[in-house]
């Protein structure tokens, strides 16, 4: 069986998700397809619109064939770590043959190319990054231009097959100030770091961006859906129409979502809404969150990704604002995105230390994989990576007690839980009723038929 890989978080599945399925299958010539997801909190630094289970049943029923959970330790971090994760447990399943992921750029060679110098690190790259940088650069500048430097000098060593790209400095540049082009390059590093056998294919992106926030025809960004969907909600709200039954009316009657997403997703926000289980939004944690910024005031510096003195701003923020937006805006500075600001609350809302992410990014090999949905042809898939890997595979989730005496082991899956646990205060604010405890011991994978 030829198997191809999928990054993903479907937050949520949109058309878009079907394009790139659709395409990836056919670039690689791949019998099925398995998409490591993030679980219920994502790269951007904020929770997922709805539960993994849910956003992985709605994604197997449009097609994919496995949906396996990225450990959360990694979900919510940098490119680099996002990437670390989710390739390190592809390989770690033995049976995966390729990868593939959109890019605005749409050319793997290129990508290859500059993976493989910020990976290997070549001498003469080095001694044309360290000249930058001593020039006063910012980071990002210095190593644009010593890439380019070092791709177009006579002692530039990376193979023939390279020798006929045509790579300006302007357009060098563009590669490596687009979102999904950085998180290729990474995904890339990660393979060649680890020396595996996966091949990197990619789709160029068409239509929106990654971070439009503007509906347009038929495929849009997951940031526009999410958008349209919490504009509705307000909208809802506001007429003092506040019941479920209108609400599943408005967002079924606006054509702009009905347009963007198919309709196992439509069905998967609506039926989810009508039980009671809303979208969830970063704002909606922010009580939480400002009280452990308070609560934890000598230990900000500990979490991870919070230095050069901005845990005493986050603090002072924390004091006064409003709401989340508020907060957010009172942090950012020119050295913090907003991106990044929101990474760093989000691991001080899930207690993410830098002792932890020292931890994570020492594991190179993953030794669970979490199934969250699957169909028949998934089926097959499991039995593979049962036969080409000593991987843990978790169906129950019971059985995890018997591996807690590996340390990674431990160390993943307790932040699987913990993250999972902190969701549920929200997202079953109105079904606490449900809750039998930590949800990840009682929700089974979901077979799709």
């Amino acid at each position: 069986m030829n198997i191809t890989g999928l990054i993903v978080e479907y937050n949520p599945f949109h058309n878009g998700h079907i394009y790139h399925l659709q395409k990836s299958l056919e670039k690689t010539n791949a019998d099925a397809s398995i998409a490591v997801m993030s679980g219920n909190f994502i790269q951007r630094g904020e929770p997922a619109l709805f539960d993994k289970f849910s956003r992985a049943k709605a994604a197997v029923e449009s097609g994919v064939d496995l949906v396996v959970e990225l450990p959360s330790i990694y979900a919510s971090q940098s490119a680099e770590l996002f990437a670390k994760g989710s390739i390190t447990l592809l390989n770690s399943l033995g049976c995966v043959d390729s990868i593939c992921f959109g890019s605005e750029e749409g050319d793997v060679d290129i990508l290859y190319l500059i993976a493989e110098i910020l990976c290997l690190e070549p001498q003469e790259f080095k001694e044309k990054l360290s000249y930058y940088l001593a020039e006063g650069m910012l980071f990002p500048t210095a190593r644009n231009k010593a890439l380019f430097d070092y791709i177009n000098s006579p002692n530039f060593s990376f193979g023939d097959n390279f020798k006929n790209i045509d790579l300006t400095e302007e357009r060098l540049n563009d590669i490596l100030s687009s979102s999904n082009n950085i998180l290729g390059i990474e995904y890339i590093k990660q393979l060649i770091s680890l020396k595996s056998d996966i091949k990197p294919f990619t789709i160029g992106r068409i239509h929106s961006e990654y971070n439009s926030e503007e509906i347009s025809g038929n495929i849009n960004s997951a940031t526009a859906v999410r958008k349209k969907l919490n504009e509705i909600i307000s909208h809802v709200e506001a007429s003092n129409s506040s019941d479920v039954d209108s609400l599943v009316d408005a967002i079924k009657n606006s054509t702009d979502i009905t347009n963007s997403i198919p309709e196992t997703t439509l069905n998967m926000i609506t039926s989810n809404i009508e039980k009671g289980f809303f979208p969830m939004y970063p704002e909606y944690f922010f009580e939480t969150l400002i009280a452990t910024i308070i609560r934890d005031k000598k230990n900000l510096e500990s979490y991870f990704d919070i230095s050069e003195g901005i845990e005493n701003k986050i603090f002072k923020s924390a004091l006064v604002a409003k709401d989340y937006d508020e907060l957010l805006n009172l942090i950012k500075s020119k050295r913090y995105t907003m991106t990044r600001i929101k990474r760093c609350l989000n691991n001080i809302l899930l207690g993410i230390t830098k002792d932890d992410m020292e931890t994570a990014k020492k594991i190179n090999y993953i030794p669970y994989v979490r199934i969250l949905a699957f169909n028949s042809k998934g089926r097959e898939i499991i039995r593979e990576i049962k036969k080409s890997s000593e991987i843990k595979i978790i169906n129950k989730f019971s059985e995890v007690e018997h591996f807690m005496d590996d340390e990674e082991f431990k160390f993943l899956i307790e932040n699987d839980i913990k993250c999972t646990d902190m969701y549920n205060t929200i997202y079953y604010k109105k079904n606490r009723s449900l809750l039998k405890g930590s949800t990840d011991y009682f929700i089974k994978p979901i077979y799709v038929r």
